[in-house]
């Protein structure tokens, strides 16, 4: 049996994301960004697997010194 897709409310989703409440708003209007879905009149939600899709795609990015190549004798 699979379980339910869990609602992640705004501190979670922070959490995960490293993502301020505006930056996520400004990503959502460019469509970058999983658009949450409506609780109540004044509650929103984020699909957790929205968000966890959302992290796989980003790219990954290291800061290791690039390797160079060494003169041939």
């Amino acid at each position: 049996m699979e379980r339910a897709n869990r609602i992640l409310r705004d501190p979670e989703v922070l959490a995960r994301t490293g993502r301020s409440r505006s930056q996520r708003w400004r990503d959502i209007r460019r469509g970058v960004f999983p658009a949450p879905v409506q609780l109540g009149p004044n509650s929103v939600g984020w699909l957790e697997c929205e968000i966890e899709e959302w992290l796989l795609a980003r790219p990954r990015v290291t800061y290791a010194p690039a390797k160079t190549q060494e003169a041939a004798p």
